[in-house]
């Protein structure tokens, strides 16, 4: 969504896209939670909370992927570019398992997930969801 918005602050950037990330994640959670069995939870405002955990989670996965994209970047040489898969990868990868054990200690019994890849399944729909997003409004520009 930066690219479109040149008059906002930094701050007024981060804090919109945390309030859009953490709508659009409840949603989703909603509809896995009513049409699936990859998510059970105890309530509506359950669902909501871990909409906000996951965003958060989610941000610092992100973040923890630049840091190694940029570690990475104007490097050459085969090594290099296997490190930088393999790390992307690894922070990908252990951060579903991150995911699940935070929900599991916030929320215990009150949210039930289907395992790795049912958490996958929902960050990926997420995260592509939102995207979608973020191009659709740098189109209407």
């Amino acid at each position: 969504m930066r690219e479109a918005k040149n008059s906002a602050s930094p701050k007024q950037q981060l804090f919109q896209e945390t309030v859009l990330g953490i709508l659009i994640y409840a949603v989703i959670l909603g509809f896995f939670e009513d049409y699936t069995n990859i998510l059970n939870t105890w309530s509506y405002s359950t669902t909501f909370f871990v909409a906000v955990v996951l965003q958060f989670l989610t941000d610092i996965t992100f973040r923890l992927k630049s840091l190694v994209v940029c570690h990475f970047k104007g490097r050459q040489g085969k090594k290099y570019t296997a490190a930088l898969v393999v790390g992307v990868w690894g922070i990908l990868f252990v951060s579903k398992f991150v995911f699940l054990a935070v929900i599991d200690f916030i929320f215990g019994s009150e949210v039930e997930i289907s395992g790795f890849v049912g958490i996958a399944i929902i960050v990926i729909t997420m995260t592509v969801t939102k995207k979608l997003i973020d191009l659709v409004y740098v189109k209407l520009a």
